[in-house]
């Protein structure tokens, strides 16, 4: 192979390595998180958690089906979309004002969450698809609170396609700020972190430097990551670091429920059957303890979904840097750290 092609190889193989690694570690913690369903008392409130839709002509009916199955069957709260979403473009609306594919794309999203999922949403773009986003959803970095928890939610400013590689995105530093600056007013009260490209196992240019930003706010209890189409879960003393799993793709079509209860969050996994066209729950359960000084807030939400004292940087496009080409090799350490810390 030339040594032209030897860093995609790498960044490749590490990668590979780091969803077999995830799948281990994320059983065994499964495992000790397992609670029996029946045992468990019914939740304050639940939502959903779906990433990955990867929406395109070819699972417009199964992505209908699965939002029918979620809205009539499961009922939750809100659903937090966590990108990678469509690919699908709307037909234009009128020829004489051309609008950019990237708008189109995100107008048909839209529509189609409105006529399927039928369910109050936050949602943020993913690497793929993310052009105009701002256009129609508005900001892609904002906050919110939701009986009892915070919600942040996270989008980068600058990404570089092109390149044949995943993972050149970066925050400016004012974004960084921000989040740090939301995280400190908010630290009186738990706290989910929602994300694309993962922060740990760093995915991207900039996870280091905001899992350290993270690190630093213990009442952080979740990281809710997409991107790498697997069930995965790292843990550190306080923060729970997870990845779901794709609802579009293989090798497991699935979605999260999170049950928020008085004392902890009890993720459960809806897999998709194709021989009977069915969402199934399975045995496994994730549970993240939230700390007793933490939950004096947690709460039934009052009536309809509503974004609490809401946040957000300004709306703007995503903006298209080669020169993040340049920091190749800061990703390339960024993973190998991650296999051989210091």
């Amino acid at each position: 192979m030339s040594p032209a092609r030897f860093p995609l190889f790498a960044w490749c193989a590490l990668w590979l390595s780091a969803a077999g690694c995830g799948v281990v570690a994320s059983s065994a913690t499964a495992a000790e998180a397992t609670r029996q369903e029946g045992s468990d008392p019914s939740p304050l409130w639940t939502f959903a958690w779906v990433t990955d839709m990867h929406l395109d002509a070819s699972r417009r009916a199964y992505l209908a089906e699965a939002f029918r199955q979620l809205r009539t069957e499961w009922k939750p709260h809100f659903v937090l979309v966590t990108g990678d979403n469509n690919a699908h473009p709307a037909p234009p609306r009128d020829p004489a004002r051309p609008e950019s594919l990237g708008v189109r794309r995100q107008r048909f999203l839209r529509a189609f969450l409105d006529e399927h999922l039928q369910l109050p949403s936050a949602i943020i773009p993913g690497d793929n698809w993310p052009q105009d986003f701002d256009a129609v959803f508005g900001p892609k970095q904002y906050s919110f609170d939701c009986g009892g928890l915070h919600f942040l939610l996270l989008a980068p400013d600058r990404i570089c396609h092109g390149s044949k590689l995943e993972g050149l995105s970066a925050f400016d530093p004012p974004t960084r700020a921000w989040i740090a600056d939301d995280l400190a007013r908010h630290r009186q009260r738990p706290t989910i972190v929602a994300i694309h490209e993962p922060i740990y196992p760093p995915t991207f240019l900039d996870a280091r430097p905001l899992h350290t930003i993270v690190a630093r706010h213990p009442h952080v209890v979740a990281v809710l990551q997409g991107h790498l189409h697997r069930d995965l879960d790292y843990r550190s003393r306080t923060t729970a670091y997870l990845v779901g799993p794709s609802l579009g793709m293989p090798p497991t079509q699935a979605l999260k429920l999170v049950d928020v209860h008085a004392d902890r969050l009890v993720l459960k996994t809806l897999a998709y059957h194709g021989a009977n066209g069915r969402f199934e729950l399975l045995d496994r359960r994730q549970t993240v303890e939230i700390a007793e000084s933490l939950r004096g807030g947690l709460a039934v939400p009052a009536g309809r979904f509503e974004m609490a004292n809401y946040d957000a940087l300004p709306a703007r496009p995503l903006i298209q840097d080669p020169q993040l080409s340049l920091r190749l090799g800061e990703m390339l350490r960024n993973a190998a750290g991650f296999f051989l810390p210091p």
